[in-house]
């Protein structure tokens, strides 16, 4: 993927001259020196980080005003140096972020489930306001004297998880706004089932943990709506459990699969539209399976550590 995200960000319609681009190697056990072009940065970790330690590490290597983060899964648009540039022109813009493409940059019936349920979650979230609750790390922009002055993101979240979320609250609280504009973004490469599934259990179980913390998390895929969906995916699940004890409980489950279907319509009217009767039909089960997962990991959530990518609170965060 790493190419094709490269070779994206060589084409830009911006001036070669305005920008830089830095690739961070967070430890990992192919080298990539071949397929980062001379005229880029390359910046090694001996091992292995985390996401917020390896953006950390890029903007530590940066000479611009403004930073801009993308993750290597993301073909970007070839005006996203330039929209970027564009927004940060306003002299109170300081952080913006956007979203990815309806359509994704693999094949795949679940790619493609996954990359439309992403866009219509920021499109209900973010669209009509045009701003954002929170700053998407895959592709988001900073001014780089606030980011220095918030210290950068924490690093006790190892993995992708939850540090674009954390870092979205103390830039809330420092008084910023966050601009939701769709020409920062591109196409993304979404992992399969499995992958998702692992990422929904982990990040989620750190989002009830911010969320108890006072943390808000009201973009994107995180939301009311959501989390309702969610739970109620959980409790079918249970109810139909429960059903060979008393068959209420297969009543039950019907409700919760009705009110279910209720609250996801508006997505899977959209499958629909673009891609006929079965793929919605394909899109409500993924999205049912996904849901439980989600709700499971939030109901366990003040169990354990709350993620396996959270280092231990005596390691320093970084800030």
């Amino acid at each position: 993927m790493l190419p094709h995200c490269l070779q994206a960000l060589s084409t830009q319609d911006a001036p070669e001259s305005s920008y830089e681009v830095i690739v961070v190697d967070d430890g990992s056990s192919e080298s990539i020196t071949g397929l980062v072009p001379d005229a880029m940065t390359l910046v090694r970790h001996d091992h292995n980080r985390g996401a917020a330690a390896a953006r950390n590490s890029g903007a530590a290597s940066a000479r611009g005003r403004i930073l801009l983060f993308i993750d290597a899964d993301l073909i970007a648009h070839e005006h996203l140096i330039s929209a970027t540039s564009e927004l940060f022109e306003e002299a109170s813009r300081v952080a913006a972020t956007g979203c990815y493409d309806p359509s994704p940059a693999n094949e795949g019936r679940f790619a493609r489930y996954k990359a439309l349920w992403t866009w219509h979650c920021w499109q209900r979230s973010a669209g009509a306001s045009r701003e954002s609750t929170h700053l998407q790390g895959a592709m988001a922009a900073v001014s780089r004297e606030v980011f220095e002055q918030l210290g950068g993101f924490d690093e006790r979240y190892r993995g992708g998880n939850v540090e674009d979320y954390e870092i979205s609250q103390r830039l809330r609280d420092s008084g910023h706004s966050i601009a939701f504009d769709e020409r920062i973004g591109g196409r993304h490469h979404f992992p399969g089932f499995p992958t998702v599934a692992r990422n929904y259990w982990n990040r989620t179980r750190m989002w009830m943990r911010l969320k108890a913390a006072g943390m808000a998390f009201s973009s994107g895929q995180a939301g009311a709506r959501s989390g309702a969906i969610a739970l109620l995916a959980l409790c079918s699940l249970s109810f139909l459990s429960l059903s060979v004890v008393h068959p209420a409980f297969l009543v039950a489950s019907g409700l919760c699969d009705l009110a279910f279907l209720a609250l996801l319509w508006p997505f899977l009217a959209l499958a629909q539209r673009r891609e006929g009767a079965f793929f919605a039909a394909y899109c409500g089960l993924c999205h049912f399976a996904l849901s439980v997962v989600i709700g499971a990991a939030a109901v366990s959530s003040p169990l354990g550590a709350g993620s396996r990518d959270l280092r231990p609170p005596n390691t320093p965060s970084g800030r």
